[in-house]
């Protein structure tokens, strides 16, 4: 037979137990995002430089993170879609700490060859003429206490260079 005092064992036993519970507890509350960041626009869109046959593009991705937490941003990986064709592809690895339930915007760069958009057009959507419809699609992924998440981009929006 056991010589433990019950006391002593039951003793043992709860604190065990309150230490698995108060893990338990702090691991389920703080271990994701409640809601994901959404997507607003893209914004201050500049040509920044172009060559022959490539113009690169400088924005500031517009997001809200509607969490209580402020969560990082790991990676941006978006397709920019023109008349259904990829043009060009943003896919960017960061580490940004993006603020609890605050606007924030995110500086991104992406180049694409001319040529995509079809002669004409590439020639005067750059120069300043027309507006062109993007399309961007693709993904953010986003992390908190090691918990990681693709959050879906599908945003549509008329530019002028």
């Amino acid at each position: 037979m056991l010589d433990v005092p019950l006391v002593t064992y039951n003793f043992a036993f709860m604190k065990n137990l309150f230490i698995v519970s108060l893990f338990a507890l702090l691991l389920s509350q703080c271990g994701r995002p409640d809601q994901e960041p959404e997507f607003i626009a893209m914004e201050n869109i500049t040509v920044s430089k172009v060559t022959g046959k490539e113009a690169v593009l400088s924005a500031n991705a517009k997001f809200y993170n509607p969490n209580n937490q402020s969560i990082k941003l790991k990676e941006v990986v978006v397709d920019i879609k023109v008349d259904d064709r990829i043009v060009g592809v943003i896919d960017q690895d960061m580490k940004f700490k993006i603020p609890a339930n605050d606007y924030f915007s995110v500086p991104l760069n992406a180049s694409f060859n001319i040529r995509d958009l079809g002669l004409l057009n590439g020639i005067i959507s750059v120069l300043g003429g027309k507006p062109v419809r993007v399309h961007y699609q693709g993904y953010i992924k986003v992390a908190l206490y090691g918990y990681v998440k693709k959050v879906p981009v599908d945003f549509e929006e008329d530019i002028r260079m």
